[in-house]
């Protein structure tokens, strides 16, 4: 193996597959190392927006048909639900359908498009360091490569952002979330679920998830931890208010996941961090599908220019999250913090009343057709439909 490239690539998920077709499609070279062998587990509610299903189709020219042929689409609704465990708050529809996915399979199938590309798919093969100064990366068995960039997409625990001197870890871990989520079967599930549900009320900066999936049923909680939460109880207790017997549980995994930690400088020498590495992730209702697609495709133009021109890759990304990525992160924090303020003042009801001032822009600001900055329509600057 040439253990020289344009671009290593750590982390094979949304993010890594993004950056590494957009590279190889440049007639780069360009490396991809991930720990696991794909089609790997991966804990997500799967939730594609109108922003979503238009990257997709953008950058990996996938649609809502071809996800369907391929058995990764598993269930559409313009509908929504957010309630506590007492009283229905909201209930309303879309101007487009939420589109639930497999992440599994819809990781394995990103991934290979980008070695379908030409880029070099290495699995199983976990990284260990990284020099962002050098560009070299070490693998946990012993090798080392060296890229003119190194993208880090490797999670929340990225070791790529760890390697970056300048980063604030503390503020990393006090703003990611703890998770916890089960896959149960619909016939397990107390009542039909047609459409997305969020459960709010019982965390202070966090919310609950019933996702409809297929023959499946997700179900999940994530918040900001304190020291007095305890989350497998909480999540127990959650159960037991959906009225989830414990017996219809396989098993319960936990993850990370970036709630408001997001880089306003993901670049550090030679590397560039992207996904969830960056915590790029919406800090409202945790999306992250979009922002780890999008992120990625961005490092991956920063550095394709930078290699062909001899410009500033890190200042490229930068101005292009600066411009189109931060603004949406920031006005989404801002308006979290604005409702968990209010319903811990005024109670859960306040939720209902926001809502029925705007439903139709706000819909429309989480589908990314308006802007989380005040409400303003949306421009991105990749190729979408009017849909």
């Amino acid at each position: 193996m040439n253990k020289t490239y344009d671009t290593i690539v750590c982390g094979g998920s949304l993010a890594g597959s993004a950056a590494a077709l957009t590279l190889a499609r440049q007639g780069r070279t360009v490396a991809v190392f991930d720990k696991a062998a794909f089609p790997r587990s991966k804990l997500c509610g799967g939730l594609l927006t109108w922003k979503s299903v238009q990257i997709l189709n953008a950058l990996f020219g996938e649609t809502p048909r071809s996800l369907d042929e391929a058995g990764i689409l598993r269930h559409v609704s313009d509908r929504y639900s957010i309630r506590t465990f007492s009283a229905d708050l909201a209930d309303g529809k879309l101007s487009y359908p939420f589109h639930f996915i497999d992440r599994t399979a819809l990781d394995a199938r990103l991934l290979e498009h980008a070695r379908r590309a030409g880029a070099t798919v290495v699995e199983e093969a976990e990284v260990a360091g990284c020099n962002p100064d050098s560009g070299e990366v070490l693998l946990m068995n012993g090798e080392t490569f060296r890229g003119k960039y190194v993208i880090g997409a490797d999670g929340a625990h990225s070791v790529v952002r760890a390697s970056f001197p300048e980063v604030d870890q503390r503020r990393m871990r006090r703003l990611t979330a703890a998770t916890i989520e089960v896959k149960i079967s619909a016939r397990d599930f107390p009542v039909r679920v047609n459409a997305p549900i969020l459960y709010i009320g019982f965390l202070d900066a966090g919310y609950g998830w019933v996702f409809p999936n297929g023959e499946n049923v997700l179900l999940g909680i994530c918040g900001l931890r304190d020291r007095d939460t305890h989350f497998a109880k909480l999540f127990r207790a959650y159960l037991d208010a959906l009225g989830v017997a414990p017996a219809a549980l396989s098993c319960q995994r936990g993850h990370p996941l970036p709630y408001g930690s997001y880089l306003h400088d993901p670049a550090h020498g030679r590397a560039l961090l992207a996904g969830d590495a960056g915590g790029f992730v919406e800090p409202l209702f945790g999306e992250g599908i979009f922002y780890a697609m999008c992120t990625g495709m961005y490092a991956g133009r920063a550095v394709a220019d930078a290699l062909a021109d001899g410009g500033d890759a890190s200042a490229a990304y930068s101005e292009r999250l600066h411009r189109m990525i931060l603004p949406e992160l920031n006005g989404s924090d801002r308006l979290r913090w604005c409702l968990f303020r209010a319903m811990r003042w005024f109670g859960a009801g306040v939720i209902s009343r926001f809502i029925k001032l705007g439903a139709g822009p706000l819909g429309d600001m989480v589908h990314g057709k308006r802007s989380y900055n005040w409400l303003g329509k949306k421009t991105w600057d990749f190729p979408t439909s009017p849909v």
